[in-house]
């Protein structure tokens, strides 16, 4: 949905009618008719249409160090090792947001001194990687959330079927009903890949979904969001521009070559 300014026009009042003064000649002088001076209207220009998230459930990470990590992700000079270091703090930074709803609960501890009674998070959370090389940045979530469990949903072809699979790769898994689920994809570009994902983990039991993606494609999230309208996007940036061969516009390259050089 594009947020259209509306279009102001402000015109200001002409002065009163500025008439000549008749003299008092004889009958045969002429008389000039009055004439009406009025200022320049002033025209306002109508403020640039701005591009915003297609519904109140996408939302943009606009922290300077998200916005600082994407940019060094968009530089095509970034070499592999800070790419993958600037993934690694946009990925934590990503999940964060999008955790921030989490319920808690009450606990009662021993202190060195007293007991106390504080929140701990009363729901599991469930990292998803869309994308095999997606997997390789979930230790900066592992290391950062509590008994977070960590796993993928490949999506492959088996031999000629054009068919595609989709499968929940993952060990010692709470019920999916339990846990908040976080799925990553790197970048949604169609957003074909993304939305077989969530249908597939809600078929799975997952009712809590939230995903996560460094950049998005304006089509994609547009086809996502008339499919899933009610799935939570936290992403670093919304791209309006699509190109069939080169993906979103301007776009991070490929991913998966640059983040293993």
């Amino acid at each position: 949905m594009l947020t259209l300014s509306s279009k102001t026009v402000r015109l200001r009042r002409s002065d009163p009618p500025v008439r000549q003064k008749i003299s008092a000649e004889p009958a045969h002088a002429t008389v000039t008719s009055p004439i009406m001076v009025a200022e320049p209207t002033t025209v306002v220009a109508p403020a640039p249409v701005a591009v915003q998230p297609v519904a109140k459930k996408v939302n943009v990470a606009e922290h300077p160090l998200a916005q600082h990590a994407l940019m060094a992700l968009r530089n095509k000079h970034t070499p592999p090792a800070q790419f993958r270091q600037m993934s690694d703090q946009l990925l934590l930074l990503l999940a964060l947001e999008a955790t921030r709803s989490l319920p808690t609960r009450d606990e009662l501890i021993e202190t060195h001194s007293t007991t106390h009674t504080g929140q701990v998070l009363a729901k599991p959370v469930l990292f998803l990687s869309v994308t095999r090389h997606g997997l390789g940045l979930a230790h900066s979530v592992a290391d950062f959330f509590p008994g977070v469990l960590v796993g993928t949903v490949s999506l492959d072809r088996r031999g000629d079927n054009p068919t595609v699979e989709p499968r929940l790769h993952i060990v010692n898994a709470p019920a999916l009903s339990d846990a908040r689920v976080i799925l990553f994809e790197p970048v949604v570009a169609t957003g074909a890949s993304a939305s077989m994902a969530i249908n597939f983990v809600r078929r799975s039991g997952a009712t809590d979904i939230t995903l996560v993606s460094f950049l998005v494609s304006f089509p994609g999230l547009s086809r996502l969001q008339a499919a899933l309208p009610d799935v939570t996007v936290w992403t670093a940036g919304i791209d309006s521009e699509w190109d069939s061969k080169r993906g979103p516009m301007p776009g991070l390259g490929n991913f998966a070559e640059r983040l293993y050089g």
